[in-house]
């Protein structure tokens, strides 16, 4: 195993005194930075948006002993292409300002209360970086303390949904309090996040990729479901316009919350017992919004669960997210049914089913890839190009990548949501 003495080549911003600041931080005593190691790559086709490797860092303290940590280091690509295509840096701003600014106010908030099982579903932060060419964000590695990815080609089964549910639920349940019981700090915070997908200046950015992927979602319901009903609700509902449906729905709202934004199987980490999920940590907050609860909610439903999960546990888990956010709400010091009543919760999920359907158009097509069929993201030059130039993903190529989409509208349908 190769040892290094720096990592300024990854982003300048990584000095030995900050490494070794972080490190100090860390383990809160007098850490100087030594070397670091590389561990490990992660799965190819596991990120779009940055550069990921598995590394350890090591320091010595006063006494000379050794001490390390364990890390993801998320950079922002190196090729220019790439950055300027992606708009990466928005992307890695979104994230380091939630790390750095709104989870430590929202953890605060938390800590003066008395908590059954206080919100820990996510990992630590270790370091950021920020100067809009050579971001960094370094979190611990959960997988050192057993968490790891539900294959994401599968749909997730019931106890993987439920954990993912909790975990978003007690997350959400934190801003619905702090809102209530100390809105100028809530507002404060909330304006550390922004919109960083569907915005009337993103529009020209995403046009021809809506394009691309409404065609996808069509002819997999033309194959799937030839001369039916939802072949006409399809073509009505993916045409260019249905991007303004979409800025409405992130727009913000009286239920608004720090939402996460993406919430697809790549970005839960689950804990198991003898195969079983146990727990959940929730990863990769850039396209954290303050935005209604229910767009994570059911962009998990149309990304991550399968026609025979919601056909024998749509109800129950719909439920489930909601008793979750209620009781949390209410440890929390806050009345849930003035908050967030179920009779508001289910007008939402009705009204914004269709905003987890139209974003599962692009997540569908990539959650069924199988690793080694992942877009390239190798990019050289400094042009930026259009990401339906990059994104190159055409009609699925197997029936079940097929049903999976076209049985996603099949629901959105049957329950009159589009």
């Amino acid at each position: 195993m190769s040892q290094y003495s720096s990592l300024t080549h990854v982003s300048p911003g990584l000095t030995n005194e900050k490494l070794s600041q972080a490190l100090t931080d860390w383990f809160q005593e007098l850490v100087t930075f030594t070397h670091w190691e590389y561990v490990s790559e992660t799965g190819k086709g596991d990120s779009y948006l940055s550069e990921l490797i598995r590394i350890k860092i090591f320091g010595n303290n006063r006494s000379k002993h050794s001490k390390h940590v364990q890390v993801i280091l998320k950079s922002i690509p190196k090729s220019h292409s790439r950055r300027l295509t992606f708009r990466s840096d928005e992307f890695f701003r979104n994230e380091i300002n939630f790390y750095e600014f709104v989870l430590p106010a929202l953890l605060k908030f938390q800590t003066k209360k008395h908590l059954t099982e206080p919100f820990d579903k996510y990992v630590k932060l270790f370091l950021t970086y920020s100067n809009g060419t050579d971001d960094v964000i370094c979190l611990e590695d959960a997988t050192l303390q057993s968490f790891g990815s539900a294959i994401r080609q599968e749909g997730i089964d019931l106890q993987h949904c439920k954990e993912a549910f909790k975990a978003l639920a007690q997350f959400h349940a934190l801003s619905f309090a702090m809102k209530d019981q100390e809105l100028e700090e809530f507002n404060r915070i909330k304006g550390y996040v922004f919109e960083t997908y569907y915005h009337e200046r993103l529009r020209n950015w995403y046009t021809r990729f809506w394009n691309r992927i409404s065609g996808i979602a069509i002819d997999a319901v033309e194959k799937e479901y030839p001369n039916s009903i939802y072949v006409d609700k399809i073509k009505q509902f993916a045409v260019p316009e249905r991007y303004d449906d979409m800025i409405k729905a992130v727009s913000n709202a009286q239920t608004a919350v720090i939402s996460h934004g993406d919430s697809w199987t790549n970005n839960f980490l689950f804990k198991y017992n003898n195969g079983v999920p146990i727990d959940a940590k929730i990863i990769d907050f850039q396209l954290t919004r303050c935005a209604r609860p229910v767009l994570d909610v059911v962009f998990l439903v149309y990304a991550c669960t399968s026609k025979d999960l919601r056909d024998k546990h749509y109800g129950e888990l719909m439920k489930y997210y909601h008793e979750v956010l209620c009781n949390q709400i209410k440890e929390l010091g806050s009345d849930p049914q003035k908050l967030y009543p179920w009779s508001l919760y289910d007008e939402e999920v009705k009204k914004f089913s269709y905003f987890g359907l139209a974003f599962s158009f692009e997540s569908t097509p990539m959650i069924v890839l199988a690793p080694e069929d992942a877009v390239d993201m190798e990019m050289k030059g400094d042009e930026q190009l259009n990401i339906d130039d990059v994104w190159r993903v055409g009609p699925f190529k197997t029936k079940e990548g097929r049903q999976r989409e076209a049985n996603n509208v099949v629901h959105c349908v049957d329950n009159g949501y589009i």
